[in-house]
């Protein structure tokens, strides 16, 4: 109608400054964004069998040899990661929940390495209509 605006509910939304939840005191209580596990949608490359499932043998050989130097690609995966768990699409081991802390310690280095990844999965039409925006 012309004139009236409404919102559609979000369950998934934080609630707004001020409002109160039912069965939650209004102050001194923190307030978390509920996740919703990540369901897949099946796509038209996955009907058709050619959905990826894993790395190739090249890309094998490259993540080992930057392990190798340092952990590189260990620590590099660690935020993407982080990023995915955020979004209920993959799980931190307690060892990548320890080494991610510590990457964040290191003047956010892990937090700011999560954003890119996170940002784009923002993105995606599936997580835009789930209220993760």
């Amino acid at each position: 109608m012309p004139g009236q605006s409404w919102q559609q509910p979000q369950p998934y939304a934080q609630p707004q400054y001020g409002q109160q939840q039912p069965g939650e005191q209004q102050y001194g209580q923190p307030q978390f964004q509920q996740v919703r596990r990540y369901e897949p949608q099946h796509s038209a490359a996955s009907v058709r069998g050619q959905h990826r499932t894993g790395l190739t043998g090249a890309q094998q050989f490259w993540y080992v040899l930057q392990c190798i130097a340092f952990g590189a690609g260990y620590f590099a995966k660690i935020p993407a990661k982080k990023a995915l768990a955020d979004f209920g699409m993959a799980e931190l081991t307690s060892a990548q929940k320890f080494w991610y802390v510590l990457e964040c310690i290191a003047f956010g280095a892990g937090y700011f390495a999560k954003l890119s990844t996170a940002k784009a999965l923002s993105e995606m039409p599936q997580f835009q209509a789930g209220g993760y925006r």
